[in-house]
Parts: C-alpha cells; structure tokens; sequence
C-alpha cells in the first residue's frame, strides 16, 4: 500500500478479513512445523516437561522467581489447596545495566533479591535447602523439568556467557557465590506459569498467554504429536510456543513502519511478531507514523514539517501514553493534548489534531488486538478435538492472560473477544472466555516446584 495520506497511515493499521485469515494460518503451520523440528535455532514449540494440570489441592511453601523483561519477581508462595495461595513478593526493576552486562552479574543480582527476600519474610527451614521455582521469560531448549538451556534473549537483554548454558547452573552458581540456600527444582516459561497458575483456580484454562513488554504463549498438545520430544512418555505435554518468534513477511501484514523496527532493532528478523503487538513496540510504531505525518505535513501542520526534537528519540513514546489518549474518547479528546504539552512540550494541538491522533492510537491498538486473537485461534485450532472442544455445546475453554497491555489497555480484551467472535463465529467464541490471569510467573513456578520436588508430574 503507498501511504500518502494520513487516511492512508490509518488504513495501513486496519486488517481485512483475508489478512487475519493469513495470520490464523500461517501460524498453525509454523506451530504444526515447531512441533517435529529439532534445529535448535528453531525455537518455537519446545516441550515443558509438564504433563498435567493441577488439581487446585496442592499445599506448601515454595520460592519462586519469575524475570520478565522489566522487572525481576521474587516471591515466598504458600499453596493453601482449594485453588488458593498466599503470596509475598518483592518486585526488583532490571536496570538496563544489568541487561547488557555480564551473566555472572545478572545471577550474583538475582541471588542478592532472593536474600533480601528470604530476611524480610523470616523463613527459616534450618539446616535444608529450600525448593524453587524459576519463571524465564526467554527462550529455552528445555531437556528437564529443573533443565533448560537459555537459546535467545530479546526485550533488550544481551548478557555475556549465557547462551547455550543451562540455565540452572547459572541460577545455582549465583545462589552458591552469595551462600543462599536454594536449589532450583523447576524451570518454567512464564507462559506455562500462567496456563499451570489460572488452571489451579479455573480448571477449564487451557491456554496461557502474556501481553506485556513482550508476548507468548502455551497450551496443552497430545504428546503423539510432538515428535521432537525426548522424555518419558506420556498422553500430553504443555508446550511454550514461542509465537513471538513466530510470524514471517509472507503473511504478516507488516507496515513500513513495522519493517523499520524491525531493521533498527537489536536482532533484526527475529520476533517479527511479537514487534507487531506488545507493549514494548506499540508506542514506537505510532511515533515513526506521527513523524512520517508530521514531515509529511498531514498532521500538527502548525509544525511546518519539523518535527520536535522529543519526537525524533527512538522509544520517546511509551504504550502507556496511547492508554492515556485512548482513555479518553471525548470529542475533544483532550488527553491528547496533555500528552504531547506533558511529555514532548508541544502546545497549540487544534481538536482536529487531537482526533486525527486518537484515530491512529486506536488503529494500532485494535491491530494488536486483532493479530492476538488471530493467534489465539490458531493455537484453539490446534488443539480443537483434543485439550479443546469448541464444538462441544457444554465445554468452556478459558484463555488466561497475564500482562499490562491485556489487563490495563482501554478496551483491549474487549476488542480481542470481538475479534474471536468474527472470526470463530457467535455459537464457538460464546464457549470461549477471557480470563485476567495476574502473578502467573511466581504461582505457576511454585506449583511445578512442589511436585518435581515431590518426585511427581505436574
């Protein structure tokens, strides 16, 4: 599409019927390929180790961390049984620093958090080792429930001496350098800690999904069907999708825009799909099209085609402004105006201005919500006759959904349930719910914690 007007820039956000019908189906086919592949610089579909469900009995107190890519959680988590927990966590932010410095100093870090932890909540269990769980936002080929090793870090993470090692012996060596007494006895996606947490309070969850920083997700597949699966048998098998790494240019509906992320970031042509719909790119995308606009002369004309100094930094506007301007659906729309005067120091926006703005934030946030439910419905296609039953009348499937983008972008899973409505059609989507599924990360990996160390099978 040649975009040259500022219609144009909008259309180029709004996906046709055929568009989305490409997304469903060029990722049920990199999810049926991830399945048999085991080229590990293929890193979709990799197997969890997990095999079942929890039942919403299980009790105990267990460590758990989940590192995401803003923050580190640390958390003391007591499973009460009957789908219940007591929880004390203690968020840490992940300093850009600590991102692209050494792995030695990211696990001396993360041990130095648990210890801070381990003296604010006063857990003493003596002489013994105390059981943890580890939620990694990042890719790995696992080869064990407590095993994994790390294959790619994007969300601006580039450490040293980290890739291809396994992870647990990172997290142990950083625990043992800082005497912290914990042993790491499960490793989890935090997608799988989502699906495994939510099914512990809504037993009909069988799929988990993050939209956040970044996004992912997992479900449950026949393990018949996972041939590159090397472990003991078994019926089935959650698997991390890794769909953020899926999505190639032949059927992704890429604006320039998305092509120029793409190019500029850290790893170019990886994650295409992720850089189309989560939280770290949203705001980015809407900055290049509102410069392009603005040299363009089809928006803030009072500019004469420069564009402010604030404007032409990389990342300058956040996903969390497009919440604000979509906040407001007034018809002044006057968050507009306050962003802009609050954060770039431009004033004199004309109402006009103000809602040729919101149209494009809105237009890039129902993408987003679009291409996800396009790849929640690959994903329930998958699994449809197995772990789900969208034709059967008396079965719910619910899609729990950890993340800021899902639980606190206007709209958002509105328009996400609007989009499974068109696309499975009004009798499917009415068996399908979605389900804010917060603190996954820490529960989930605290409930595979307990059973691996119990010598049982989630």
């Amino acid at each position: 599409m040649t975009i040259s007007t500022f219609q144009d820039t909008v259309n180029a956000f709004v996906l046709s019927k055929k568009q989305v019908q490409k997304i469903i189906d060029g990722l049920t086919e990199e999810l049926v390929e991830g399945l048999s592949t085991k080229d590990l610089k293929n890193i979709t579909q990799q197997p969890s180790f997990i095999t079942h469900l929890p039942t919403g009995k299980e009790t105990g107190l267990y460590l758990a961390i989940d590192m995401g890519g803003t923050n580190l959680r640390t958390a003391a988590v007591h499973l009460l049984g009957d789908g219940q927990v007591g929880v004390t966590m203690e968020k840490h932010e992940i300093t850009q620093e600590l991102k692209t410095g050494t792995g030695e100093a990211m696990f001396d870090w993360i041990a130095d958090c648990t210890a801070t932890l381990l003296k604010n909540v006063a857990v003493d269990m003596g002489d013994s080792q105390l059981h943890m769980g580890v939620t990694f936002s990042f890719a790995l080929h696992q080869t064990a429930v407590n095993r994994g090793k790390v294959l790619a870090m994007g969300k601006g993470f580039d450490l040293s001496n980290v890739m291809g090692k396994d992870l647990k012996d990172l997290m142990e060596d950083g625990f043992k350098r800082k005497n912290v007494p914990v042993v790491v006895s499960a490793i989890i996606n935090d997608t799988v800690g989502t699906l495994v947490s939510h099914a512990y309070v809504s037993p009909s969850t069988k799929i988990g999904v993050i939209l956040a920083t970044g996004t992912n997700a997992a479900y449950i597949e026949r393990a018949c069907e996972v041939s590159k699966y090397e472990g003991p048998s078994c019926d089935q098998m959650i698997l991390n999708t890794e769909w953020d790494a899926m999505g190639k240019a032949a059927y992704l509906p890429q604006t320039q825009y998305d092509k120029d992320i793409d190019a500029f970031s850290l790893v170019p042509k990886f994650q295409e799909f992720e850089k189309m719909v989560s939280g770290l790119y949203l705001g980015e995308l809407f900055r290049r099209a509102l410069v392009d606009l603005i040299e363009r002369r089809a928006l803030f004309e009072f500019l004469d085609g420069q564009v402010p100094e604030l404007l032409t930094v990389e990342k300058s506007f956040k996903t969390l402004f497009m919440s604000t301007i979509e906040s407001d659906n007034s018809s002044e729309h006057a968050a507009v105006a306050r962003v802009f005067k609050t954060s770039f120091a431009i004033e004199g926006l004309s109402t006009k201005d103000c809602s040729k703005v919101y149209e494009l934030v809105h237009a890039i946030g129902q993408r987003s919500a679009v291409m996800v439910a396009a790849a929640c419905t690959a994903l329930l296609y998958k699994a449809n006759g197995s772990s789900v039953h969208l034709d059967d009348p008396s079965e719910i499937t619910t899609i729990g959904i950890d993340g800021s983008v899902f639980e606190k972008y206007p709209h958002f899973s509105r328009s996400m349930m609007n989009a499974l409505t068109q696309i499975l059609g009004a009798d499917r989507a009415s068996r399908v719910r979605l389900e804010l599924a917060r603190d996954g990360g820490c529960i989930g990996a605290a409930l595979v914690a307990m059973v691996s160390q119990r010598g049982g099978a989630v």
